[in-house]
């Protein structure tokens, strides 16, 4: 609750007896699990894909007074306290000295742009934790500047404050004065990923966290004056510096502090959202959602079934493409992948009261899964089940029996036998800005067959995302031929020399040496070993492999692993010590905590490294500057010795 502060004594009460008595007394319970029914469609999402904050889907908060609460923070537009890095949203609480305040933070809602009544909203979120901090992930009802609070309802998904380890969630509404009703539940790691979520629909508000419920209230025909929770909501993030509720000490050596949201998403049974954002396409399910006002949508045909409804299709073209067809519609898509790689997403050809498009690199065999959105001839939005088609490069072959269009086939110049169909983490676009169709590419080399498999073309692509750690080498021919341009960040637009020109690619990992701010030496291999146990130590700048650096990013907990490039071994916490000075060291790579870093970055260029295992950070031994320095853990204190720099080397 973010206007007035928690009202644990008497109306808390009031409400927890109203609450329980009504679901205790005249309402069956139901056991549910924290996910979107069989029945759901993702209706909005961010990934936070992006190089920034999306602001066709969220708008910022700035400004200080309080904020309601005695809240210390000036809330800004700034991407010194909200921005986006590395597939996830960073809202960053600060000291520092601004608008009169002495705190800086962010906040974010999507107010005006996406609103949703009832539904499952879920995000997946790594907490900061230090006192005084308190982070938040929330609902307002949409009609705040009408009603005011709390006659326009609130709902807390999840808070957390100070370093406590739980998390809370509560309801707010007007029942002739504020009202309340809150739980919370215990947390370990609170500072690693957690998905928070709510089950919201019109008789229950649930609450869950990981999967496990800990908040159930009743809201069945407006009991208890609950009416505000059947209109619509606009959802929010924060993360706010002291108040009413976590109190007025701030440990300011912890500072700075993050929430990192690598989702959020909302699903509905029945859609009933307001949105101006465009549409966009899960990163990790493929799925799509249109990002149109209450635009339902229904199914046809069977899943896994190689017969489509009648009037759609896919049909063989006598050579390595396939033409996807929808009849007696006004538009349509297709969301395809080939042989299991990675979804595409493309706008079909209209002509007439008939949609096409090309799949095409496909070989004998080939298997596409697909299914189609299209609009029939009354402009009503449809969905089909996901359908599979075989290919045959030899006879005709359809997965429907109903009538085809005949397309041009297109070829490769690249054999089948090159063809790489690795989906990863970097993603091309055929559009600028990240939009039109998207494949994703993982570590590897992708010829025009490779790219024609996840329906490129050496035509199609303008722009490209490649998260930190990540290297990529556009060829303007095939085979790794011709002119190239290097790539090494996401790319809103390749450029006009390059812009539907890229015939082949090749994704590596990035190398980096990782320089001490307060040395200005390298971390080290000692002696460029190859062993098990070898020390980590801080060297002159000699280039060598041994002060070379990947790193492989962990989705689950948003950590690191640091491979050396000589040894191709992992930087470990030796003896899995959580003792200040457990010693530094390299070992096989077998990703486990102790290898394990969370890097956050803070001024020029500069990032602290904190061991997940023992939450100490990297540490050079008695402030040295000499080489042979030995490098360590410590506990983390912001020191010199503890800020490291990846300077990139390839």
């Amino acid at each position: 609750m973010k206007f007035f502060k928690k009202a644990l004594a008497s109306v808390l009460s009031l409400s927890m007896v109203f609450s329980v008595s009504m679901i205790g007394t005249n309402v069956k319970t139901e056991k549910v699990k924290a996910a979107a029914t069989s029945n759901s469609k993702l209706v909005w999402s961010d990934e936070f894909n992006g190089s920034s904050l999306d602001t066709s889907k969220w708008g910022y908060e700035t400004g200080g007074g309080g904020w309601g609460n005695n809240e210390y923070q000036y809330y800004t537009n700034r991407k010194d306290n909200v921005y986006v890095s590395g597939g996830q949203l960073h809202i960053k609480a600060k000291k520092e000295s601004y608008g009169g305040r002495n705190y800086t933070s962010g906040r974010i809602n999507t107010a005006g742009k996406f609103t949703m009544t009832h539904g499952y909203v879920e995000a997946r979120i790594a907490l900061p934790s230090c006192q005084g901090i308190w982070p938040a992930f929330w609902m307002l009802g949409s009609n705040i500047g009408s009603v005011g609070w709390p006659r326009c309802g609130e709902i807390d998904i999840m808070e957390a404050i100070n370093a406590e380890a739980r998390t809370y969630s509560t309801c707010h509404w007007d029942n002739n004065g504020h009202a309340e009703y809150g739980q919370n539940m215990g947390l370990n790691n609170r500072t690693g990923y957690h998905t928070y979520a709510v089950q919201w629909d019109s008789n229950y508000i649930r609450g869950f966290c990981d999967g496990n419920k800990y908040y159930e209230m009743y809201i069945g025909g407006g009991a208890g004056n609950t009416e505000e929770f059947q209109r619509p909501f606009y959802l929010l993030l924060n993360v706010a510096v002291c108040g009413n509720w976590p109190g007025f000490s701030i440990d300011e050596g912890a500072l700075p502090q993050e929430m990192k949201v690598d989702y959020v998403r909302v699903y509905q049974e029945n859609p009933n959202f307001s949105s101006s954002a465009g549409s966009s396409v899960d990163k990790n399910t493929g799925s799509s959602n249109s990002g149109s006002s209450n635009s339902g949508s229904s199914n046809s045909g069977s899943s896994n079934t190689s017969t489509p409804a009648s009037g759609m299709g896919m049909k063989y073209n006598n050579g390595s493409s396939a033409t996807a067809y929808v009849n007696s519609c006004k538009w349509a898509d297709i969301h395809y992948s080939v042989n299991g790689g990675g979804q595409q997403n493309v706008r079909m050809t209209q002509s007439g009261s008939k949609a096409t498009y090309n799949v095409g690199g496909l070989s004998n065999g080939a298997s596409v899964s697909y299914w189609f959105t299209y609009a029939d001839s009354n402009g009503a939005a449809h969905d089909t089940a996901k359908y599979t088609y075989k290919h045959s490069s030899g006879s005709s072959s359809s997965s429907s029996s109903s009538s085809s269009s005949s397309s041009s086939s297109s070829s490769s110049s690249s054999s089948s036998s090159s063809v790489n169909t690795k989906s990863g983490d970097v993603y091309i676009y055929q559009d600028a800005n990240y939009g039109g169709r998207s494949a994703s590419l993982g570590v590897g080399n992708y010829t025009l067959a490779s790219l024609q498999n996840k329906g490129f073309k050496n035509d199609d692509l303008s722009s490209i995302k490649v998260p930190w750690g990540y290297k990529v080498i556009m060829y303007a021919d095939d085979n790794y031929k011709g002119s190239t341009k290097i790539v090494y960040a996401d790319t809103s637009y390749v450029g006009n020399d390059w812009n539907d020109k890229v015939s082949s690619i090749k994704v590596q990992k990035a190398q980096y040496k990782i320089v001490n701010r307060h040395s200005g030496l390298c971390l080290d291999v000692s002696g460029g070993s190859k062993d098990n146990g070898a020390n980590i130590q801080q060297w002159n700048d000699n280039g060598s492999n041994a002060q070379k650096w990947t790193v492989n990013f962990n989705k689950g907990d948003s950590t690191y692993v640091l491979v050396n490039v000589g040894s191709g071994k992992a930087m470990d916490m030796g003896g899995w010590s959580k003792d200040n000075g457990g010693n530094c060291i390299q070992w096989d790579n077998n990703n486990t905590d102790n290898q394990r870093w969370y890097i956050t970055s803070i001024d020029a260029g500069y990032s602290f490294l904190i061991n997940k295992y023992s939450n100490k950070g990297l540490d050079v031994a008695n402030w040295s500057t000499a080489a042979g320095g030995n490098v360590h853990q410590w506990d983390y204190k912001a020191n010199a010795n503890q800020q490291w720099k990846f300077v990139r080397v390839n």
